[in-house]
């Protein structure tokens, strides 16, 4: 029960640091892994490729969007039950969740392979670059089984609050895909389709490492045969729960859609590649966010579920600076060296893909300073519980406000009408998510106080 003295006693500034660090550098480390799978493509393949792999994210996206069904809502259960000493339950989790993992990635290979040029098409592929998007997509989809174990399993660890062990795991298999990479690509001859057996290769370790773990003793919940199956009602409290982490997935994919078609028509290819080199940029800001989010989810979880408001509240302040004072000096770099980091994925030293990239990435994170907070808002209300808030903040920023100004904007600004709609979205929805968490603060404070028993349990 040490990891329960823990999440309950320690001083949150070092619980947050234990917790989140290996999440935020797992994250990082993947997206830093993305980068450089880029960067091999472009150099190795050629820009047309680097094309493709973008185009070819939405469906990453969608892969990643119903797999986090499963995982997030997993890993924010099984937190919510070892906060109530509920082993049983939280072991009947991993179970359940195996089993739905497995028949959602066997569902996704399926309809993937049959409609996945299609999909591509419909992602912005053309006749240019739909081959390479094929041969990518087409290995990624084949191995979705190892991708959506590998989600769920590492996160649960993290669930439990191992998440140096679920760091440790990821690691290796983001080793073993950088490894790998160039030497499908440059030794084998193999191409693109190397660059995505790499990624597919690394979630199968990933998986192996994490199953093992669960099926050992260490772990505080293990991984039992027999209960590895299908419950009605633990169904539906895992996919509840993870609602909001799959919406905020499939919107990313729904935004890539919209990306990929309003540049091809503003720029074309290039225009497409370098919001590919954007998206890679920004990424390597939204994950160590996730990944302190990540990190906090169990401290939420299980301070929520036993009444400890004041640790909530901490926990959520702490977060709130870490993340904004991370985002701020994300912000001053872009801002200065946008121009340096666009020409290392440029494969060709094209001039025009290089300045295009870098006016468009520094209008793209105008907003960045106030991301961290509507991120970590977001997060917040998903971990205690609270769907509907959760739900709302997500859609509103990815969905409601990003897509349409993506549409919009473009027709009196042309190009810059792209790269401005995110800022514009992220502002909207900074304000909204700070006047919700203001509202939240309130009633924590009210009930460490004392004036409520029972009402931090509606959402």
């Amino acid at each position: 029960m040490e990891k329960d003295v823990q999440l309950q006693a320690q001083s949150i500034p070092r619980l947050i640091v234990s917790l989140s660090a290996p999440a935020i550098l797992s994250l990082l480390v993947n997206s830093i892994n993305m980068a450089i799978d880029r960067i091999f493509v472009a150099r190795g393949v050629g820009t047309m490729a680097l094309s493709a792999v973008t185009i070819s994210l939405g469906v990453y996206l969608i892969l990643q969007g119903f797999s986090l069904l499963i995982a997030a809502g997993s890993s924010i259960s099984i937190a919510l039950r070892l906060g109530k000493n509920d082993k049983e339950g939280a072991e009947k989790i991993i179970g359940i969740s195996m089993m739905l993992s497995v028949l959602l990635s066997l569902a996704l290979t399926a309809a993937g392979l049959v409609f996945l040029k299609p999909l591509l098409t419909l992602y912005g592929a053309n006749s240019e670059n739909i081959g390479f998007a094929v041969k990518y997509s087409t290995v990624i989809v084949a191995g979705a089984v190892f991708f959506v174990l590998a989600q769920n399993t590492n996160n649960l660890l993290k669930g439990m609050g191992y998440a140096k062990r679920a760091f440790v795991n990821f690691v290796i298999s983001i080793v073993i895909n950088a490894v790998l990479n160039p030497i499908f690509i440059f030794v084998f001859k193999m191409g693109i389709i190397g660059s995505a057996l790499a990624t597919v290769i690394g979630n199968i370790v990933c998986t192996v490492l994490a199953i093992q773990f669960l099926c050992s003793k260490k772990s505080m919940a293990q991984m039992k045969i027999q209960n590895i199956g299908l419950n009605r009602s633990f169904v539906k409290e895992i996919t509840t729960t993870g609602i909001p982490a799959c919406i905020m997935q499939l919107a990313l994919s729904l935004v890539s859609l919209t990306f990929n078609h309003v540049a091809a028509a503003h720029g074309g290819n290039t225009s497409v590649a370098a919001y590919g080199i954007i998206y890679s940029v920004i990424m390597l800001v939204y994950m160590p966010i996730m990944g302190l989010g990540q990190g906090i989810q169990p401290i939420f979880g299980y301070n929520y579920s036993s009444g400890n408001y004041d640790r909530v509240k901490q926990t959520l302040d702490y977060a709130m600076v870490y993340a904004t004072i991370f985002s701020v000096i994300s912000f001053g770099i872009i801002e200065l060296f946008s121009g340096q980091i666009a020409a290392l994925f440029s494969g060709s030293g094209s001039s025009e893909l290089i300045s295009m990239a870098s006016r468009g990435m520094r209008l793209f994170c105008i907003m960045l300073p106030v991301v961290g907070i509507q991120m970590i808002g977001a997060n917040y209300f998903q971990y205690i519980g609270k769907v509907k808030q959760s739900v709302i903040l997500i859609a509103l920023r990815q969905l409601i406000l990003l897509i349409p100004l993506v549409v919009i904007l473009p027709k009196w600004f042309q190009l810059t009408g792209i790269w401005i709609a995110t800022p514009v979205s992220d502002f909207i929805s900074f304000v909204i998510t700070a006047v919700l968490v203001y509202q939240e603060i309130k009633l924590i404070n009210q009930f460490s106080a004392g004036d409520s028993q029972s009402g931090g349990k509606t959402g």
